[in-house]
């Protein structure tokens, strides 16, 4: 696909978790929309051309927008120049190995998905984020233990939120917890 020019046709105030486009025509849960040198994750396409959007996504500064601010919208594939690390839809159940790179997980599947993680290579110290944008209750299961507590910490489950996060990083073959938004380790 190719990246979508348009704009936005009123005013976004900073706070603001929807934007009205003037064609949102393709626009799909998982693109990125860049605003002003904002970029915006698109969350919820169900209104379209008002598309839900989690603000200031990869470490750009949420803003409020004028009313026709020029906006790109696409894949993540789609941008030449980088605005992050790499980026996973996760649809279905599955296994995962941990990643050489840091990477951001999107957890797209309808009902609940159940992720199971592996443990990273010793050598690793890669940051993963997991972003639910579907409200269901996610798991993503560690067989060796978040904060090294196999018994009792081997579950990360999400709240059944849109916008429910948890970014891990690899330590020494373990993982260590960096921040968590409406998830819970137990």
């Amino acid at each position: 696909m190719a990246l979508t020019a348009t704009s936005i046709t009123g005013a976004v105030a900073q706070g603001a978790t929807t934007i009205k486009l003037t064609s949102a025509t393709g626009a799909a849960v998982g693109m990125l929309a860049i605003v002003d040198g904002e970029t915006m994750l698109i969350s919820d396409v169900s209104l379209t051309p008002v598309v839900g959007v989690v603000r200031g996504y990869n470490g750009t500064v949420a803003t409020a927008h004028a009313t026709l601010a020029p906006t790109i919208f696409g894949l993540t594939t789609d941008f030449s120049t980088p605005t992050g690390g790499p980026f996973v839809t996760l649809s279905t159940d599955q296994t995962l190995a941990w990643p050489t790179v840091d990477t951001t997980f999107y957890i797209t599947k309808a009902g609940v998905c159940a992720i199971t993680q592996s443990a990273p290579a010793a050598d690793l110290k890669t940051v993963c984020t997991f972003i639910s944008l579907t409200a269901n209750a996610h798991t993503i299961d560690y067989a060796a233990g978040y904060y090294a507590d196999t018994t009792s910490s081997n579950l990360a489950t999400f709240a059944a939120k849109n916008g429910a996060s948890a970014t891990f990083v690899a330590k020494s073959g373990k993982l260590d917890v960096v921040t968590l938004a409406n998830v819970t380790i137990g």
